[in-house]
């Protein structure tokens, strides 16, 4: 009987620690959409500031600031801007879900 409810245990043990898993990395994929796509959404403003206003230098500021985030993720500009893409859209579905 002893040996039935210590692996008994062990089984909803090791259940409930699957379940936080699945939880924490749902939790870290949210997180990370979140600041992906607040970050392309900066990137977004910035470029409609500068349309806007049209600042001395502006243009060449915001190109050379998005070209060393782009090599600092590793990425081509055709990667970061699907990496965009994706992320809002992602974004946008989980905002719809929680309302």
């Amino acid at each position: 009987m002893k040996r039935w409810v210590i692996g008994a245990f062990c089984f909803l043990i090791s259940g409930l620690a699957q379940s936080q898993d699945k939880d924490l990395k749902f939790a870290n994929d949210m997180l990370v959409t979140a600041k992906v796509a607040g970050m392309c959404g900066t990137f977004k403003q910035m470029f409609a500031f500068q349309e806007a206003t049209q600042m001395p230098g502006g243009d060449e500021f915001i190109e050379r600031f998005l070209n060393t985030e782009i090599s600092r993720l590793g990425m081509s500009l055709q990667e970061f801007m699907k990496l965009c893409t994706d992320s809002i859209e992602s974004y946008n579905k989980l905002k719809r879900m929680s309302e």
